[in-house]
């Protein structure tokens, strides 16, 4: 019998991965009067975008809001899988490793080196979470 819940992993990710996507646009909005849109170029929007989502504060924030992704990702991962919800949360944690390596060049080197050392860890952390409100086996 396979270790891995493929569906769990499967939901946990993409339930991370929306999360974050939604986290993103909660920042951007929050951060939105720093981008004008009426009267300029796209490319001058762009930039604007782009300044912003550099800016320090924009990637702390999306570190802590992040981290929670991972967090729920990792808890609903071993919930759904019940049986080695900790083999399972890792496989989150690799998945989301990976993940990220695909937008390495687009963030500063010290985000990319924080999010590598941190995602699974923490989604073993929502892993460990999940697994201590599962019933006994």
């Amino acid at each position: 019998m396979s270790r891995i819940s493929f569906k769990a992993v499967a939901v946990g990710f993409l339930l991370t991965l929306g999360l974050d996507i939604l986290v993103g646009m909660a920042l951007l909005f929050l951060h939105g009067d720093e981008v004008t849109v009426a009267g300029r170029s796209a490319e001058q929007v762009s930039q604007d975008l782009a300044n912003v989502t550099g800016s320090t504060g924009f990637l702390l924030a999306s570190i802590l809001l992040g981290s929670l992704t991972t967090l729920a990702g990792g808890c609903v991962t071993a919930r759904l899988a019940r049986r080695y919800p900790y083999f399972n949360g890792l496989a989150v944690g690799v998945l989301g490793a990976l993940f990220g390596l695909l937008f390495w060049s687009e963030n500063p080197v010290w985000f990319n080196l924080f999010a590598l050392v941190t995602v699974i860890p923490t989604a073993l952390l929502g892993a460990h979470i999940g697994a201590r409100q599962l019933p006994p086996a």
